[in-house]
């Protein structure tokens, strides 16, 4: 007797003949896909501990989020009146004003908002620029999302210059402030990756993430080509120290990056963060032949759909003409975005659409090879993620189309990119164990979850004073746009972000 059997589903397969079988079925034993056929055939050669009735439900690979940010799910939407020095003030906040705990209740809150959205697969940048001064950050944050079932791609590394770095932690209610070296981070970030790659059954991964792959340029946007002098010291000591420790523990580099940077680490030949081992999130604003370096190079890339788009759009539909292969992400959960690949999908077609003019660019099978085969391929997850295919993983999510917006049910691969929400996903599995059953989670106790993430947020908001960023402003309601005509960020309220000593971009060491 077999664990699953789900029946009567659209199975919509996303293999390499990307198959939709009618009246389909899939047959789950020991974490991973036993047999995909016809509810018939599979009915009639298997029995089961449990049944799924996936009648008016599509069944297909759970959705793969291949980069946002632990941390964020505890600010949705806070600082939103004062967007241009909102990842300052996050930054500031992730530094100095958490505690060690806040990282496992985020963890369980953004796990089950992934959850609940059909992820079975998310990548965590731990923070904002990442942080890795101490490893129980990031061990905080997998046991969390363990706990909830979620597989976890943990990101952490050095943040960006200048160095050494002030961090907080918090002892039985006080700030302890410590200055800290570029060393200590980068052995931070080793610490997490020996214990956490391939921890909880292969159910969590960590990857080696400085905060972008050239530190002395334009960190969050484009660099015109006028400023692309040349790496400095601390570019090719970080190349060099990131690839150091991927190889050691052969794991894999994940990035931002955007334009003129892959233009700068490709000197860098020997070490550059660049290859089939290494995924790019953003790449913005890129030129023509960074495009091509990046499809040259196997570098995997991702992006998510955003108003920064307009001022610099990733050049997705090229890359992938040329080759790379391109994920969508979230980038979630704050400012303002939900961890919602389906809404992710609609807005990344709707932006290149209108920026190239053109509504014919990416169809809806390309969009959903994007969240899924082609996501799996970006993290390296591909032999066992990302569809449906005998011998995978059975992380298998199916989507109630019983409802109004998604009926009539037909062109199903066009219901779920158009019409479908993350809350329109009924069951998860990942490595074969139910998760959620027509909605209800079966790991952990939801509202506790939610009491926990609500008191640790609260708490921290208070530590941190950003109450102050709360406030609308007095344009709130009934204007058409927008003012602050207050001055909220200071940049005394940041002080604890700057070292005691130099501030030299090319300072390593303390």
């Amino acid at each position: 007797m077999i664990d699953f059997l789900l029946v009567h589903g659209t199975v919509i397969t996303m293999d390499k003949q990307r198959r939709i079988i009618q009246n389909g079925a899939i047959a789950i034993h020991e974490g991973r896909i036993l047999e995909i056929d016809t509810t018939e055939f599979i009915k009639s050669k298997y029995e089961a501990a449990k049944v799924i009735d996936c009648s008016h439900k599509c069944i297909l690979p759970g959705l793969i989020d291949v980069h946002g940010h632990g941390g964020h799910s505890m600010f949705k939407t806070i600082a939103m009146e004062n967007i241009d020095q909102w990842m300052p003030i996050m930054t500031n906040t992730y530094k100095h004003f958490v505690t060690d705990d806040f990282w496992y209740y985020e963890g369980k809150l953004s796990a089950l908002e992934r959850l609940k959205a059909g992820i079975t697969t998310g990548a965590s940048v731990i923070g904002s620029m990442p942080r890795s001064d101490d490893p129980i950050f990031a061990i905080n944050h997998a046991r969390a999302y363990a706990e909830v079932g979620v597989r976890e791609v943990v990101c952490t590394g050095p943040c960006n210059p200048p160095w050494p770095h002030l961090f907080s932690r918090w002892v039985d209610g006080k700030r302890i402030t410590k200055e800290v070296s570029y060393e200590e981070v980068i052995k931070g970030a080793e610490a997490v990756v020996e214990a956490l790659h391939h921890a909880n059954e292969d159910r969590t991964r960590a990857f080696v993430t400085p905060f972008v792959i050239v530190t002395s340029i334009e960190p969050s946007g484009p660099t015109p080509p006028s400023k692309l002098y040349e790496l400095t010291e601390l570019d090719l000591y970080q190349a060099k120290k990131i690839r150091e420790i991927a190889r050691k523990y052969n794991t894999r580099i994940h990035s931002d990056a955007f334009g003129g940077m892959i233009h700068l680490a490709v000197k860098d030949w020997e070490n550059a963060l660049l290859g089939p081992d290494v995924h790019l999130q953003h790449c913005r604003g890129i030129s023509f032949d960074e495009a091509k370096i990046l499809a040259d190079t196997g570098t995997n890339v991702s992006a998510s759909p955003g108003f920064t788009q307009i001022h610099a759009r990733t050049p997705i539909i090229e890359l992938m003409e040329l080759g790379a292969t391109v994920a969508i992400s979230t980038d979630g959960t704050s400012p303002s975005t939900s961890f919602d690949m389906f809404q992710a999908m609609r807005k990344t077609q709707f932006i290149h659409q209108a920026t190239l003019k053109d509504e014919y660019y990416l169809p809806p099978g390309k969009l959903l090879e994007m969240v899924t085969i082609d996501a799996a391929k970006c993290i390296g997850w591909d032999d066992e993620l990302g569809s449906l295919e005998v011998g995978k993983k059975a992380d298998v999510i199916t989507v109630n189309m019983h409802q109004p917006h998604l009926t009539p049910e037909f062109l199903h691969v066009h219901r779920l990119v158009h019409q479908a929400v993350g809350s329109d996903v009924a069951d998860v599995f990942v490595d074969g164990q139910l998760l959620m059953e027509n909605r209800e989670i079966t790991t952990v106790d939801e509202g506790e979850v939610l009491a926990d993430a609500n008191e640790e947020a609260l708490s921290t908001i208070k530590r941190a004073g950003l109450e102050k960023y709360m406030q609308p402003t007095k344009y709130f309601w009934g204007h058409t746009r927008s003012y602050l005509d207050e001055k909220r960020f200071d940049k005394e309220d940041y002080r604890f972000t700057e070292t005691k000593g130099e501030t030299n971009d090319n300072k390593i060491k303390g």
